[in-house]
């Protein structure tokens, strides 16, 4: 997985400070429910996961600090992606199929109304006054 140096060296920094904890936690990233060991990064003070909403509040403060420094756009969510494919995403987040991910995540990508529209405009639009266009994207 691609991840910055930036962001590999606060992990090393927090993982020296925080050392990783063992969990057991029931896992249904693939439909059915499963006991699955891992390793946590990020706890709770009692080693626990971090919670949702606790980290929403976290995060929303993070962004709020820097977006006045400047730092990181105001309104950036974890969920911001940029124009990653299904399948990216997917692996990145280690699901067990495309389908999981649309399921859970389909809601933050692009509507692709306008993009439609202007295909069916450029095509049926030409055709209808008489001009039809190439595409000058194919190589026929």
């Amino acid at each position: 997985m691609p991840v910055p140096v930036a962001v590999t060296e606060a992990l090393q920094a927090h993982l020296e400070a925080f050392p990783a904890r063992s969990q057991t936690l029931g896992d249904t990233t693939d439909g059915s429910r499963r006991e699955r060991k891992l390793r946590l990064i990020f706890t709770t003070d009692s080693g626990e996961p971090v919670q949702r909403s606790p980290w929403a509040r976290t995060w929303r403060r993070i962004v709020k600090e820097a977006s006045t420094m400047e730092a990181m756009p105001d309104g950036i969510t974890l969920h911001t992606q940029h124009g990653e494919s299904v399948k990216v995403v997917q692996k990145r987040l280690g699901h067990s199929s495309a389908a999981v991910t649309l399921d859970t995540y389909s809601h933050l990508w692009p509507d692709s109304d306008s993009t439609t529209r202007l295909a069916v405009e450029q095509g049926l639009g030409a055709i209808l006054q008489g001009t039809p266009q190439l595409d000058s994207t194919r190589s026929d």
